[in-house]
């Protein structure tokens, strides 16, 4: 619905968006992965787990950088088609700012206990209302119909 609204438009930031959850679901595998050799070399004894939580909590951090990717993208996307509403789109590169924010910060965030690490979870936290409002527009959505507010 999204790409063929921004096709007849001649914009791609549906495709900016896309790239952006591509790259976020490759990541998190990554994330998940570090996950599993962390609770295999616990189980074994092994002292991996200070450098293997190190990367872990890096890439989890970093991770932010493709969900505000992903966010900007089908924010800008949305609203250039009408499929959203401004506030939504708002919302949502607020979202991607927080996120992008504490992502830039990364060896600060984890390094040290502080405020910091909230930029994140404030960025998180508002994507999780953006994901539900999206999903709603999206359910609501009428297939083959224009889209326009």
């Amino acid at each position: 619905m999204l790409w063929q609204a921004e096709g007849e438009r001649g914009s791609a930031w549906a495709l900016v968006g896309f790239a952006g959850l591509l790259s976020q679901n490759a990541a998190f595998a990554g994330v998940i992965a570090l996950r599993l050799a962390l609770a295999s070399t616990a189980a074994d004894g092994v002292g991996a787990d200070r450098g293997l939580w190190a990367l872990h909590d890096a890439l989890f951090t970093l991770n932010g950088t493709f969900l505000a990717l992903a966010l900007v993208g089908l924010s800008l996307g949305g609203l250039r088609t009408g499929l959203v509403h401004p506030w939504h789109s708002a919302w949502g590169l607020v979202s991607a700012a927080l996120m992008f924010g504490s992502a830039v910060l990364t060896p600060w965030v984890i390094d040290r206990l502080g405020p910091l690490g909230l930029l994140g979870l404030a960025g998180w936290l508002m994507w999780v209302v953006w994901l539900v409002g999206y999903g709603i527009v999206l359910l609501c959505a009428e297939p083959g119909r224009p889209t326009g507010r």
